[in-house]
């Protein structure tokens, strides 16, 4: 009878935890936003932003904003604005304080920006290697891939991820699949560094790496995947600014 007792109880909190536990997978859905600033408005637009992420702080907002400055590329000089693990239901839950942020955004900050796009993108974490601790800086490389190529560009990064993991190929990047606000399919890959010198690149190359797991033909079929599939790659650097940024209170 205890026995059977004990059980039933043991399933019922069981039961009550599966909602917990549910929520205990991080989300993947990341919102990004690009602006650029109207020509000699550096300077009021970076105090008007810090005047903004005080709001969120008197708000308690528990949405974390990055914020970082484009160093290289076609956006050099523009910054970044970046809101990453969440679910879709969370912007629903969320919608209410967004619009009371973008009236506070558009009615501070929005005066010396001259234009912003953003769009949604989608984390893979089972095809990223993270990096423990803050980035400073970040190189973002963009894969803009051929129609009907994704199929072949997966099965190729798949086997690139492996032998990273089988070498320990010291190397740490995200990997980010554009869900909707530009050209299809983008996927965009994020490698954080420590500093300038982390760009120093190891002195085993991929190729060698890939040869070493697999073999030179196979290592050839697939880089040649890669170049089948792929449109063009762009790339730029970002530098993180945390005194643009905005963090939660730690729960």
């Amino acid at each position: 009878m205890r026995r059977t007792q004990f059980l039933f109880t043991l399933a019922f909190v069981l039961l009550l935890a599966l909602p917990l536990l549910a929520q205990e997978k991080p989300g993947t859905v990341a919102g990004v936003w690009h602006v650029k600033v109207k020509p000699g408005m550096r300077q009021q637009f970076e105090q008007a932003n810090k005047r903004h992420m005080e709001w969120h702080r008197q708000q308690k907002d528990t949405w974390a904003v990055d914020v970082w400055e484009i160093a290289s590329g076609q956006r050099v000089g523009q910054y970044g604005y970046g809101s990453f693990g969440h679910h879709w239901k969370d912007l629903d839950s969320h919608a209410k304080f967004d619009e009371a942020d973008m009236a506070d955004y558009y009615a501070n900050v929005a005066p010396y920006v001259e234009s912003m796009v953003g769009g949604y993108y989608l984390y893979h974490p089972e095809m990223s290697r993270p990096m423990e601790g803050a980035a400073p800086l970040l190189e973002v490389v963009e894969y803009h891939l051929n129609m009907g190529g994704e199929s072949d560009f997966l099965m190729a990064l798949r086997k690139v991820q492996e032998a990273i993991q089988k070498s320990n190929y010291p190397v740490n990047y995200y990997t980010y699949e554009l869900f909707n606000g530009g050209e299809h399919p983008t996927y965009v890959f994020t490698f954080p560094h420590k500093n300038w010198a982390d760009f120093e690149p190891p002195e085993q190359t991929l190729r060698a790496v890939l040869e070493k797991v697999y073999g030179r033909e196979e290592a050839e079929s697939v880089l040649k995947l890669f170049d089948k599939s792929v449109h063009c790659v762009r790339s730029e650097i970002a530098a993180s600014r945390p005194d643009l940024s905005y963090a939660p209170p730690a729960k």
